[in-house]
């Protein structure tokens, strides 16, 4: 009766062992489940924080670029207050150096076409006959007479 009893307490710890062995398998899965989950927030939120800083990184370069399109306007603004509309003859008017704003270049005359466009078209005189002087922009190839001359 003694092995007996002994069977049946090893069982009752064998069968102990069992239950708490479930009970920490079962701590177990929802440690792994509230892992698992933690893990996917994390991922998400790492997405998350990518996507924003890809928008900051390219809002940083929107800026970047806009302060270089506001220095050339400026450098334009500046530039373009140099010049002074003239009248060649008639209807045809070019931009020439104001006076006393030479900044020791020659004499010039720029195409108002390209001005409009932020751009000096320079006039080139290629040809002179009985009509006046004939004046080609040096970027958008327009032709000019100045007959006045």
């Amino acid at each position: 009766m003694y092995a007996e009893i002994n069977a049946a307490a090893q069982s009752a710890r064998a069968l102990f062992e069992i239950v708490k062995a479930n009970k920490g398998l079962t701590e177990y899965n929802e440690i792994v489940a509230a892992v698992s989950d933690v893990n996917t927030k994390l991922m998400s939120a790492t997405a998350v924080a990518l996507s924003s800083q890809k928008e900051q990184m390219s809002l940083a370069n929107r800026v970047r670029d806009l302060e270089q399109e506001l220095v050339e306007l400026k450098n334009w603004n500046h530039d373009a207050e140099r010049y002074q509309l003239t009248a060649l003859c008639g209807d045809t008017t070019v931009f020439s150096l104001k006076p006393g704003m030479e900044n020791g270049e020659p004499s010039h005359k720029l195409c108002t076409a390209c001005f409009g466009k932020r751009q000096k078209g320079y006039l080139n005189q290629f040809r002179f006959d009985h009509n006046g002087a004939h004046y080609k922009c040096n970027l958008c190839d327009k032709e000019l007479l100045d007959s006045s001359q």
